[in-house]
């Protein structure tokens, strides 16, 4: 589509581009472009001192044969858009949702410029009968007894005392360690540490590896080979065997302290019973929490399928810098190699790039969706807090009553 606006001098070319994208080739007359080149010179020379004359008073062709061509073109290229896009931006029926890319198509003094301009809009989002999602009325599992026990155990160590022993290794005792285990004769970074705390018997590390510690004092060095179960988590090492090498720094007591009215108080609680009551009500919470972000995403993944849009670039661009600056937080907190860690969950940095885009895009569906249901009935999202809120109001309505 052409079209003249005659109050700026410039002829207008639009096309609508794939994914919400629109392009603008605005020709701009002469004289516009010679007023730029007037306007960029005029701030140039302010700078710019000529022998015999005042500031601002010499003539304009020996200002001019003082500055860089480039610079002064330079200059009148950022004035011209400047101005342009200004005009422009006052007759969109869209507005951006990003700077605009600006393309010199042809710009010299004294001629016919020619400035594209490219930039997404928000596109029109088609929603399905969203309001008629519907979901499942889930009754949290009761905590145990058994629940709230091992909870007062695992408070209990966090309390214990640690006593330096010199005698063998029991279950229960805490040992650091320093070890390193091997495939086919090469060591692996992922299965070595040093100082490594472990209390012997809680079942934390690989299978039968505590078993081989127990029994060794400290000083004590030993070699033993342990093949990784089906289970595993590192599916990488599943099946094979992995040969160890473990020296015992130090082998500690743990004296846990009795669980009583006394411990309870410790945790601002009168007694064992009143402590016990607070752990129940905290799992219990933590439960229904557990069940509420369930059902969160069960909501968005229906309602997701209910929205019709296309995808602006830019938004989905913002999402895969978001997704990659956390992984790259991610390893920088714990001195990790990328390229290691890559290897060791069987991946490539395209494969991890993909699966970035894909969450881009469900990410930028669903927050559009989210933005015309909220526009539908009458609401505005303006912060993340705004759309959480929104989508917890429509989780609500949507379970089923009783």
């Amino acid at each position: 589509m052409v079209e003249w606006v005659k109050l700026t001098r410039m002829k207008i070319d639009f096309k609508a581009l794939p994914r919400s994208r629109m392009s603008y080739e605005v020709s701009v007359e002469p004289a516009k472009v010679t007023d730029a080149f007037k306007e960029a010179l005029r701030e140039l020379a302010k700078t710019v001192k000529v022998a015999g004359f005042r500031s601002g008073k010499a003539p304009e062709n020996l200002v001019r044969a003082q500055i860089d061509e480039a610079k002064l073109r330079e200059e009148a290229y950022s004035h011209l858009v400047s101005q342009v896009w200004r005009q422009l931006a006052k007759d969109l029926k869209q507005m951006p949702i990003e700077d605009p890319a600006v393309e010199v198509v042809k710009f010299a003094e004294g001629e016919e410029a020619k400035l594209k301009f490219e930039f997404d809009v928000r596109p029109p989002v088609k929603l399905g009968a969203w309001q008629k999602i519907k979901l499942s009325r889930r009754t949290s599992e009761a905590v145990s007894d058994k629940e709230i026990e091992s909870t007062l155990n695992a408070l209990a160590r966090s309390h214990a005392k640690m006593i330096v022993k010199l005698t063998p290794a029991q279950k229960g005792d805490k040992v650091d360690l320093t070890f390193s285990g091997s495939l086919g004769g090469v060591r692996l970074d992922k299965l070595s540490s040093k100082h490594f705390p472990l209390i012997l018997g809680e079942g934390q590390v690989l299978p039968g590896f505590e078993d081989k510690i127990i029994g060794l004092k400290k000083g004590d060095k030993k070699s033993f080979s342990l093949k990784f179960p089906q289970s595993h988590f590192e599916k990488s090492l599943v099946g094979k065997t992995v040969d160890f090498e473990v020296e015992v720094e130090e082998v500690y007591e743990v004296i846990l302290p009795e669980i009583n009215d006394d411990f309870a108080a410790k945790f601002d609680h009168k007694t064992l019973k009143a402590l016990s009551g607070a752990i129940k009500k905290d799992l219990v919470s933590r439960r229904a929490n557990e069940e509420l972000t369930n059902q969160k995403a069960e909501w968005l993944a229906k309602f997701e399928k209910l929205v019709e849009t296309e995808l602006p670039e830019s938004l989905t661009q913002a999402e895969i810098e978001r997704s990659r600056s956390q992984f790259e937080q991610f390893l920088r907190s714990r001195n990790l190699d990328q390229q290691q860690w890559l290897k060791d969950r069987e991946l490539t940095l395209e494969q991890l790039q993909q699966d970035w885009r894909k969450m881009a895009e469900s990410s930028v569906r669903i927050g559009l969706g989210l933005a015309e249901a909220a526009k539908t009935v009458g609401k505005s999202l303006k912060t993340n807090e705004d759309f959480q809120s929104f989508v917890d109001e429509l989780v609500s309505s949507a379970i089923e009553k009783k």
